[in-house]
Parts: C-alpha cells; structure tokens; sequence
C-alpha cells in the first residue's frame, strides 16, 4: 500500500500527519474482506460459502467498510511513523477523516513525539561531598544498640520502674474511629526506657506489679508516624503479666563470635566501625546520585512530552483515590509535574549518554549482579535466577544495570569538592 504521507511540525513537540490511501488500496482491501467473509456465511437459499459474491457485497458492505477503514489507517500510521522514523510519545489523535466516492481515503492525525537529543552536556559537574568519619560515640550507640538486641530479660518481683520491661496483654477499651482491627493484643512488650514508646506508657505504668490492671487511655498526635493512628484516642487495659529488668551482655569474645563480628571484642569494635563506615558510604553515594542527575538534568533541559507526565499524573490520582487518601486533585498535580519532568528527562538522557559513550551491558555484568542478589539473600545464583524471574524484573535487569553504569560513569567524571561538617 502507497500512502501519500505529509508531516508538519506543530508546538514544540507535536507533528501533524496527513495521510491519503490510494482508492484502489481501499477497494482490494474490501474485496479481500468480503471474500473471506464469502466463505463463512450462509444466506437463505445457498450453501454455505456458495452465495454470489453481489449479494454478500450488498448485504455487508456497510458493515465490512469500517473494518478495512480501521486496518487501513493503522497499517497506514504504523508505516508512515516508522518510514519517518517518529519516537512517538503516546497514542495519535484523529483531527479529520474521509472516505470520497471513488474509495480514496483520507485523514489527519496529530501526535508528540520524544525529542531528538544531540550530545548530552556532563562536562565540569561539581559535587560537594562531607569527609566521612566515623566518631567513637557512634560506634558506642551501635554497640549498645546490639547490647540491647542481645539482650535478656530477667522478672522481677517488684513495682515497675523507669527503665524496665513489661509484658501486658493490651485489652482495646474504646476505639471510636475503630483504628485497630483486633480488640486484644497478648504478650506485648513496652520498654518504659525507650524514647519511642507511647509517652502515656511510659508516664502511667511505673509503679505497677505483676498481675495488676491499669486502664490507660492515649492520644495518638496528629503526625504520628503511622498514619492510621494520627489523631485517634484509644483507650488501653493494660494487663501485667511480668515486670522485667534488662540483662545486657558484656562486649567480650562471647559477645563478638555471638553476633557474628569477629572471634574477639577488639575484631568486633573493629568491623564495628567498618560497618559503620561503609553504611555512610552507602548514604553518600545514594545522595550523589541524586546530586547527578539533578546536575544532568538542569545542565541538558530537554523537553517532554505533556502525553506521558499526563498519563504518570492521572495513574497518580487513581492509586490515592484506591487508597481512600483525601487529597486535593488540583495540588497533587502541581506537586508531582516536576517530579515525573525530571524522571522523564533523566530517563531520556542517560538513555543517550549510553549511546553517545558506547556503555552497555556485558554479559558478565548480569551474571555479576546476580551473583551479588544471590549472596545477599543466601541463596544459590539458579534460585535467585528463577526468583527474578517469576517476579518478572529479568526483563528489566538490564536497564537497571545499564542505569547504574551511567550513574558510575558520571560520577567518575565528576569534580568532588570536600565540604567540612
């Protein structure tokens, strides 16, 4: 089929098609229809597929025109956004279409496209970096913090102090917007120590015994962390079961072989601190990576498509209406178009850098990042193969490395200027 295309630049991103089929395609198309259809039917007085080919064409002309009208405009569409090598951004939309007597077919279409990008600007990117340090209190913190983990718990016969554990059996008394789906919650722990435990807790159960009741009422604040609480009053009996004294190990050679750092407690205050030390490595090279593509996409502005971030915003909205969230349509909107900007901008940009540095995926370097998915979760590399597989994110394995590569690859080139505390 020869279709005679014309393109026409419209706003920025946006390209006008015109599109006219020759009558005679049309009319071949038509014929091609009603003959396959010829075969299927059966009308009164013929066997089936034996009805003259007048009488099938009188009958379901009508019917088989917006068939061959639909197919032909988008074997038409497809041909002509590929001969012109188009990267459409979303799907086309119909302006006119006709249909003359003599069968010649005709339409307009108007589309976006993704923009040509020439060469990607990463020259001279400066990030600022902290010395990362590992102070002794933190260590300390972190000991302690295991100290806690490890610890035991021994009862005590005697009113509940400040610093104690207590086991309840937490009765739900009353709950007015119905926040909590069971109405008994037995065996609860609350460390009266911790800063995190419900202040009303930790004020009104010092001073209780073993086997005595205590009906506790608490105001969840409006930004409690979790939000299915913020502003709810619920009202607690609290049934004690035992009073509880912590028993903290010593840092020692037991202590370190027990949590699996080291054979003595000086390898243990020493992979101690390398722990810490490559965690805040961790946080650092996440927040240049942020840094990186901020930088990028501010240094290359290319322009997006409205198709796509529209279609990002109004997936948006329906997933905060499926979760019952109230939430103003309007400032949703606003807040997250400059958030799906620059993840479009990104994507398309470091998409090109690939190409523009010739970086791609070895195969090795699935096969490594495997091994290190494998190691992670300690199972073997055909377990975890046949895991990503069944969670369907092999077919995104390679994007994703091939992401990480540009971020290295970026990163390598970047300027680094050491910033004090």
């Amino acid at each position: 089929m020869q279709a005679k295309v014309v393109i026409e630049s419209g706003a920025e991103l946006t390209r006008k098609l015109r599109v006219e089929i020759p009558a005679q395609a049309f009319h071949q198309e038509m014929d091609k229809k009603l003959t396959e259809l010829r075969r299927t039917v059966t009308l009164k007085g013929f066997r089936k597929g034996m009805a003259p080919m007048e009488m099938i064409r009188s009958q379901f002309s009508d019917q088989v025109k917006g068939d061959v009208i639909d197919e032909l405009f988008r074997e038409s569409l497809s041909t002509a956004i590929g001969e012109h090598k188009l990267q459409i951004a979303g799907r086309p939309t119909i302006t006119a279409l006709d249909l003359a007597d003599d069968g010649t077919m005709s339409y307009q279409a108007e589309l976006e496209v993704f923009p040509e990008i020439g060469r990607v600007d990463y020259d001279g990117l400066v990030l600022q970096a902290e010395e990362i340090t590992v102070e002794e209190h933190e260590i300390n913190d972190f000991v302690e913090h295991l100290r806690r983990h490890y610890s035991d718990l021994r009862a005590l016969n005697r009113p509940a102090g400040p610093s104690d554990i207590l086991i309840v059996d937490l009765v739900k008394v009353t709950d007015p917007n119905q926040v909590l789906s069971e109405d008994s919650f037995t065996d609860s722990h609350i460390d009266l120590g911790n800063p995190s435990t419900i202040k009303e807790f930790r004020e009104q159960l010092p001073g209780v015994n073993a086997g005595e009741e205590k009906q506790i009422e608490v105001v969840y604040d409006k930004d409690y962390s979790d939000k299915t609480f913020a502003g709810a009053r619920i009202t607690y009996l609290c049934k004690v079961k035992s009073v509880n004294e912590r028993i903290l190990p010593p840092v020692d050679d037991a202590f370190a072989k027990r949590v699996g750092m080291g054979e003595t407690a000086l390898e243990f205050k020493l992979q101690a601190r390398q722990k810490m030390l490559k965690e805040k490595q961790a946080l650092q090279r996440r927040a240049q990576r942020r840094e990186i593509v901020d930088l990028l996409c501010s240094r290359n502005e290319v322009p997006i498509p409205a198709g796509p971030i529209n279609e990002y915003l109004d997936k948006l909205v329906k997933d905060f209406r499926e979760q019952g969230e109230e939430f103003d349509e309007t400032e949703l909107r606003n807040h997250y178009f400059p958030v799906g900007v620059k993840s479009m901008r990104w994507d398309l940009l470091w998409r090109r850098l690939a190409e523009q540095e010739k970086i791609e995926v070895l195969p090795e370097d699935t096969e490594n990042w495997i091994k290190g998915f494998a190691a992670y979760h300690s199972v073997t590399v055909d377990q975890a193969k046949e895991s990503l597989r069944k969670a369907g994110k092999l077919r995104d394995l390679r994007d994703s490395i091939l992401e990480d590569k540009i971020v290295n690859f970026l990163l390598a080139r970047a300027s680094i200027v050491p910033i004090k505390k």
